[in-house]
């Protein structure tokens, strides 16, 4: 009889030690998936904080022979800087487009701030503009993007 006891006691300290085992894995499981949840929600939040649309007039868009203007607005919660051209991205007709061929501009007179409900003049340089069909440019600034289509005349 006092083998029984003996041998239900193993197996009970053996299951107690697995079960351990079990939820300090889950535990560790659980701790990487939630602090991935939060790393993600943070990049979502920048996301979401940068918004803009390209507000010029497809009809009446200005460019002269190989440099093109547009028109952006923020219309986020978050400024950029635009001291330079290495905040955003452009695709004009499926090339990329080099930063040093991009100039920006506050069309507010304003500070190198692109504050939001502010516009920005994007002036793009060295590119070729279809004078036939329609033209395409997306726009990239913080992972937010805007596609502006115009047909050159």
């Amino acid at each position: 009889m006092a083998s029984v006891s003996a041998s239900h006691l193993i197996i009970f300290i053996a299951s107690l030690v697995i079960a351990a085992g079990v939820v300090g894995t889950l535990t560790t499981g659980v701790d990487r998936v939630s602090s991935a949840i939060d790393d993600r929600s943070l990049d979502v939040s920048q996301q979401v904080r940068m918004d803009m649309a390209i507000i010029s007039d497809p009809g009446a868009t200005s460019y002269s022979g190989s440099e093109l203007t547009i028109y952006v607005r923020n219309t986020g919660s978050q400024g950029v800087q635009i001291a330079d051209a290495s905040s955003i991205d452009i695709i004009f007709n499926g090339q990329y487009v080099s930063n040093s061929n991009i100039e920006l501009q506050d069309a507010n007179g304003g500070d190198d701030i692109w504050r939001p409900s502010e516009v920005v003049e994007i002036t793009i340089d060295g590119i070729s503009i279809n004078t036939d069909s329609t033209n395409r440019l997306l726009l990239t600034v913080n992972e937010d993007e805007e596609t502006f289509e115009f047909r050159g005349s």
